[in-house]
């Protein structure tokens, strides 16, 4: 039998990135944290990242999203942008690097790959309800804490999307649709070029 809620609440305990919170106005909403994100202690730390911020800041040579605002903080900068994953562990096994921590939850970490790749919001399997519940309750308690409300929330990607549309306050939230995840360098293809520019347009309209 599976062991969901011991393996949620361990990988939680052991490999969670914290999301960058720091009285944003624009939140991104991502799916969770990769290798890149673990060794660095902040979401988007790799390519995606990087990808994502010389689109949004059209600057070639920056820091990947997480880190560059990471830095900024350090600088005691104000920071316009924060990031919030919907899940704070990875949900691949190919992230974590304790090889005894994966093959002791291998089946659970099946359940969270099955769950990441599904486009249901609902399942009828008690491991993948279980998971999911767990996953939503955590994501809904972390993004309340985050929010005003004048929070423009950006999901980035179908997983980010689906669920946000679970949050029982989403039809009160001033959501950007339509952001692709920044992976293999979605956010400079020319179909998302107008839903980019909303989103880039935001700081100067908020700031100014």
């Amino acid at each position: 039998m599976l062991s969901i809620k011991e393996f949620f609440e361990k990988a939680k305990a052991s490999y969670s990135v914290p999301d960058i919170v720091q009285d944003p106005k624009m939140i991104f909403i991502l799916e969770s944290p990769h290798k890149e994100e673990l060794k660095a202690g902040v979401p988007l730390a790799g390519l995606s990242g990087r990808s994502m911020a010389k689109e949004l800041f059209l600057q070639e040579d920056i820091l990947p999203m997480g880190k560059h605002l990471k830095q900024l903080a350090k600088n005691k900068r104000q920071i316009f942008y924060g990031i919030v994953n919907v899940c704070p562990f990875p949900l691949q096994e190919s992230a974590y690097p304790d090889r005894g921590f994966v093959k002791r939850f291998k089946g659970e970490l099946q359940i969270a790959e099955a769950i990441r790749k599904s486009s249901a919001s609902q399942f009828r399997d008690e491991d993948k309800k279980l998971f999911n519940k767990l996953l939503i309750q955590d994501f809904r308690d972390r993004f309340i804490k985050t929010i005003e409300d004048d929070s423009i929330i950006v999901p980035c990607g179908k997983f980010a999307e689906r669920y946000v549309n679970q949050l029982a306050m989403k039809d009160k939230l001033n959501i950007i649709k339509g952001v692709p995840h920044p992976s293999y360098n979605s956010w400079s293809r020319e179909r998302y070029k107008d839903v980019i520019q909303t989103v880039r347009d935001q700081e100067r309209i908020r700031t100014s």
